[in-house]
């Protein structure tokens, strides 16, 4: 069974912590004193890791901060998620059909094979003709597109949250380490869809010279023989093109969903693009100041993976 994120250890651990730089010389006699050790680091700290396959914390329900307002991110007791699953019922592109691909933290045995994590493929039907002895078959290729998920090409992104020593005493047990990895979780999810947003444009830039993103019509999207139940459309910030009408928000008739982690309105088949995440996030914790405020640096690798960008559309 999985376990619950837990960041609680690396915390207290952080608030008494000593710099690695200090060293204590002549312990017991009178000669003692706190030696500095040049050229190391006089942070105190101590870190940890989260898996994207670790249950994300509950609010406890003794908390009565936890219903304070809109912006809160709770579940119902008894509920329970990864935090591989909280993105993906939380990412607008995930939700849209895009595939969210975690990779294996690499073998201890440094094996080089590792640097190639896998690849992300999009296949298609191949072209039946009609044909005989008379009219042989010309030769085709086979139709799919794929993107290497390489590890020396995933991206690094931190997060740096910084709490004070009032903030660490609170009183309810479990509620601040619940509060830290939701706003890790949810940060994850804003960076995916990020990410994949970002890829997405620049592909369908290129693929279409460069000059301007190329545009929907539903005429685009047969002619890559997709069902309409395929589609689906993100709504940026301009939003362009969205329509809301008897509590359905839509573009051109496709269903949508808004985002603010881009200004333009996508429009395609979202299983055609997925985000590989390496399912190691770093955790480092230091210590900020004698009275035990800390502050909390995370770091999480990925790419976001588009080998057919022929399947997206923008609104005009």
């Amino acid at each position: 069974m999985p376990r619950t994120a837990d960041l609680s250890a690396v915390i207290e651990n952080a608030r008494h912590a000593q710099p690695t730089n200090a060293v204590l010389r002549g312990e017991g006699t009178n000669q003692e004193r706190v030696h500095r050790v040049p050229f190391a680091s006089s942070k105190a700290g101590s870190t940890g890791t989260l898996g994207l396959r670790e249950l994300v914390p509950t609010i406890p329900d003794d908390d009565p901060t936890a219903v304070t307002g809109p912006t809160r991110y709770n579940r119902p007791a008894g509920q329970q998620e990864t935090l591989s699953a909280t993105i993906a019922k939380s990412s607008r592109v995930i939700q849209a059909g895009g595939r969210l691909i975690p990779v294996d933290t690499p073998p201890a045995n440094g094996e080089l094979s590792w640097n190639r994590a896998g690849a992300f493929n999009v296949i298609t039907g191949g072209n039946f003709v009609q044909g005989d002895e008379n009219n042989p078959l010309t030769a085709q290729g086979l139709p799919y597109t794929s993107e290497d998920i390489n590890m020396d090409n995933l991206e690094q992104y931190g997060l740096r949250i910084e709490l004070s020593r009032k903030e660490l005493k609170h009183d309810f047990p479990g509620a601040m380490n619940a509060r830290v990895v939701n706003a890790i979780a949810h940060g994850l999810t804003e960076l995916v869809d990020r990410v994949a947003l970002q890829k997405l444009e620049a592909e369908m830039l290129a693929a279409n010279g460069g000059s301007s993103l190329p545009a929907f019509s539903l005429a685009a999207a047969a002619s890559k023989k997709l069902r309409f139940g395929e589609l689906a459309a993100i709504v940026g910030t301009d939003g362009t093109g969205a329509q809301y009408d008897d509590g359905r928000l839509r573009v051109s008739g496709v269903p949508a969903e808004l985002t603010g982690e881009h200004a333009q309105t996508f429009i395609g088949a979202f299983d055609r693009c997925a985000v590989a995440i390496w399912d190691d996030i770093r955790v480092l914790v230091e210590r900020l100041n004698v009275d035990g405020s800390v502050a909390i640096t995370c770091w999480i690798d990925l790419m976001a993976l588009a080998p057919d960008a022929g399947y997206f559309w923008s609104a005009s």
